[in-house]
């Protein structure tokens, strides 16, 4: 015979069990059987059918059906309920103008430092625009002009002193650098300040490149550009003579003698005397100590250039009579 299970503790949650009498034993008729009923039978659930008097055990909880037709509980009826919160109402009058306020409460307000800070700036910027346009400690007493080679310095004295007694920050800016930069020969003027009191008044000059004779008598002295800039007696150091007689070799003949003129490098035109052109295409240089060069016409100045300075550089080359450059891949001398 098997051993009996103890009896479990009842939960104090369900319902108290009533207690179950003894299951009869194998081979004994129950009582209450109806007759005739094999003595071996299962006892089923009628009391009495243990056979001792502990308590059956209480029935276990079960999940709740599911309305499913299979039985079986689903996610969805498992889920907690959800609860629709209401969005947000909009804010009335009384509202909108509570919030306004408020904004308004916190917008910044300048507070008494900063506002006397601010006034501070003022006043030091005020202060500084008044030492440098208005004060007289800070005025142009002095004018010194430099840089006059072929303009008259007194000229540009005269023209450079019109800024005398004005603030020094704005003083060389005005009418009298225009009237300065108007002479002939002038090309530029700049001014340097020197503080507290002196104006300096550079001069640039435009270099005179060649002389051309003039109808009266002398020389017109032309720059670059062939524009005459100053007439003089005599061509000055370092600047060749023009010497091209336009009425029978024209207009285009002097200027091939310009451009070719213009074309000689400072330290070769130091050396030339005069540049004379028959035609456009037979410039000729005169140099001063040295033989005569045929330049030919204008056009490849620099190959010119290049070989008529490497010939002359030359000893034997240099007391010769004529030098041909006209074509400067084949150049010629004579004598």
């Amino acid at each position: 015979m098997s051993r009996p299970t103890p009896p479990r503790r009842p939960d104090p949650t369900g319902p108290v069990p009533s207690p179950t009498p003894a299951p009869e034993r194998r081979g004994e008729a129950h009582p209450g059987a109806h007759p005739g009923s094999h003595p071996g039978a299962h006892p089923g659930s009628h009391p009495g059918a243990r056979g001792d008097d502990r308590p059956a055990r209480p029935p276990r909880p079960r999940p709740p059906a599911s309305p499913d037709a299979s039985g079986v509980a689903t996610a969805r009826a498992a889920r907690p309920a959800v609860t629709r919160r209401p969005g947000p109402r909009r804010p009335g009058p009384e509202r909108i103008a509570d919030l306004a306020v408020v904004r308004a409460s916190r917008r910044w307000h300048p507070g008494r430092r900063t506002l006397l800070g601010a006034l501070a700036v003022l006043l030091l910027l005020g202060a500084a625009g008044w030492l440098l346009l208005a004060s007289p400690f800070l005025r142009v007493e002095t004018v010194r002009v430099e840089g006059t080679r072929l303009t008259d310095p007194a000229q540009v004295q005269r023209l450079a002193e019109a800024a005398l007694g004005r603030p020094m920050l704005t003083a060389g800016s005005g009418e009298g650098e225009r009237e300065v930069e108007a002479l002939p020969f002038v090309a530029s003027v700049s001014v340097q300040r020197h503080w507290p009191h002196e104006l300096i008044v550079r001069v640039e000059e435009r270099v005179g490149v060649a002389a051309v004779p003039a109808a009266s008598g002398g020389v017109d002295l032309v720059d670059a550009s062939g524009v005459v800039r100053l007439h003089a007696e005599t061509p000055p150091p370092g600047v060749p003579l023009l010497g091209v007689d336009v009425a029978r070799a024209g207009v285009g003949a002097l200027e091939a003698a310009r451009q070719v003129n213009a074309a000689l490098p400072p330290d070769l035109r130091a050396r030339v005397a005069e540049i004379t052109a028959s035609s456009p295409d037979d410039v000729r240089l005169r140099l001063a100590e040295g033989p005569e060069v045929v330049w030919g016409g204008a056009d490849r100045p620099e190959r010119k250039v290049e070989v008529l300075q490497r010939l002359l550089a030359d000893p034997d080359v240099a007391g010769a009579e004529r030098i041909d450059v006209s074509a400067p891949d084949a150049p010629a001398v004579a004598g």
